[in-house]
């Protein structure tokens, strides 16, 4: 779903100033990769659209940092692409992949017409490409405002309220508001948005950028899971590779105790991307986090709406949270535009845009903490991934995946799992009370998540 530049739905309330209020079409707050491109959207179709963010840009954030196909799909359709390509990051192209003990190296699957596989860039540069690029497109662009409350009316959100910089108290009116404030969500607190399908992390994640790397065209990712550990890297912009370390939550104390010394530890255990760093240097201290629940928010109400991390987060693990929120800016443009314009009644356009949200989302929710849970993985799963592995590309439809081009119930099916069990099973190398308990466990999860998503519960 898409946005012509060419659709102008009414006469745009860009800036307009009365008794000292502005008035806006739209009120963005959040500037980020959810907020900027969202804007950059709605101003090309006419709509007068004012973003704030507390951040003066170039900002760094937590991140995950790599967007896959579909998101570079956004991002070309945005112009941008060759703006990220300027700072030097590379096209990611391929993938070494160790998950115990199955080792794979392949291309990235690509189709005709796609933009280009993944890229990798910084927040600092990503995040001001993207402010820059809202700017261009004609958005009112506040920077250094911090949102202090919400103007209602007759029970609905039609403003807010914000702290500038210079201490100025200022009131910016729109008829909508959008929360595209990250997975705190300050749009998200004040309206009283509900979280539902919540996941508790099982690891935290620490991550260095080095000078220096020894890596060979064409650019990859590099996935290593042994034992309990966890370890991501790849190139990035400016010269720059990120190594990422994901430990179990357990560990927290003892690693952040000594942080740089566990740190460099951990990257430098795993093979592949401890060879690649091997004599590099690492330009600054690790940054991370350590809580990171994933969840889902009641994400469309009068007046208001939440996109991005402020409305669904997932384990970080697979990188999702970048493409998604580009994908969701893109889809919830177009419902607002219909909203506004009159083509539809503006919350039923975003209720229907939160049910699409939801249904694109959810089963990569589960396979997200799925990857990113703590402990063995389990000997059914590793051996679909086998059967996979042992074919030329057979690993397509795992990446498939992750690019929102499958669904993982297309690859994780029932008659997969079972097949995989009857295999190890003939095998005889793992015991077969543990075979049939982790087989049992997968496909009850299954049938419990259906469930939640019939009927999801909800807290604060």
């Amino acid at each position: 779903m898409g946005v012509t530049e060419a659709a102008e739905p009414h006469a745009s309330a860009a800036g307009r100033a009365v008794g000292g209020v502005e008035e806006f079409d739209v009120v963005v707050v959040g500037a980020r990769c959810a907020g900027s491109p969202l804007a950059t959207h709605l101003a090309r179709s006419g709509l007068g659209v004012c973003v704030v963010d507390r951040a003066e840009f170039p900002s760094d954030t937590i991140s995950t940092h790599f967007f896959q196909v579909e998101g570079v799909a956004v991002l070309d359709r945005l112009g941008v692409i060759e703006r990220l390509l300027a700072t030097g990051a590379p096209w990611i192209e391929s993938i070494s992949m160790r998950v115990e003990d199955i080792s794979v190296s392949q291309r990235l699957p690509c189709r005709p017409g796609d933009a280009g596989p993944g890229l990798c860039v910084r927040r600092p540069l990503l995040d001001t490409i993207l402010v820059d690029r809202a700017r261009e497109a004609g958005a009112e662009v506040r920077t250094s405002m911090r949102v202090t409350g919400l103007v209602e009316n007759g029970g609905r959100v039609c403003g807010v309220r914000a702290l500038g910089g210079d201490g100025r108290q200022v009131e910016l009116r729109a008829p909508l508001v959008v929360g595209a404030d990250g997975m705190g969500s300050t749009v998200a607190r004040l309206v009283g948005a509900r979280r539902y399908h919540v996941v508790p992390n099982q690891r935290f994640g620490y991550w260095a950028y080095f000078e220096g790397a020894h890596w060979e065209a064409p650019a990859a990712i590099s996935f290593e899971r042994w034992d309990d550990e966890l370890v991501i890297g790849l190139p990035t912009d400016s010269g720059l590779y990120i190594a990422m370390a994901l430990p179990p939550l357990a560990r927290l104390s003892s690693f952040t105790a000594d942080l740089e010394s566990s740190f460099d530890a951990h990257v430098t255990a795993s093979p592949l991307v401890g060879a690649v760093i091997d004599g590099a240097g690492r330009t600054g201290r690790p940054r991370g986090m350590a809580g990171y629940p994933g969840f889902f928010r009641d994400s469309a109400g009068p007046g208001w709406v939440l996109v991005g991390d402020a409305g669904h987060f997932k384990d970080p693990t697979p990188g999702q949270g970048i493409s998604d929120a580009l994908r969701q800016g893109e889809t919830l443009a177009q419902a607002i535009v219909e909203g506004l314009g009159g083509s539809r009644a503006l919350d039923v356009a975003l209720a229907e845009w939160w049910r699409w949200r939801d249904d694109d989302a959810l089963e990569m929710h589960w396979f997200c903490s799925d990857m990113g849970a703590a402990g063995p993985v389990p000997r059914p799963f590793l051996e679909m991934v086998r059967a996979f592995a042992s074919h030329p590309d057979g690993l397509d439809p795992w990446f498939d995946i992750l690019s929102h081009r499958l669904a993982p119930s297309d690859v994780l099916t029932p008659t997969r799992l079972l097949t995989a069990t009857a295999r190890l099973l003939r095998q005889g190398s793992e015991p077969r009370a543990k075979v049939m308990r982790e087989t049992w466990k997968m496909a009850a999860d299954d049938v419990h998540r259906k469930r939640l998503r019939k009927r999801p519960v909800r807290n604060i």
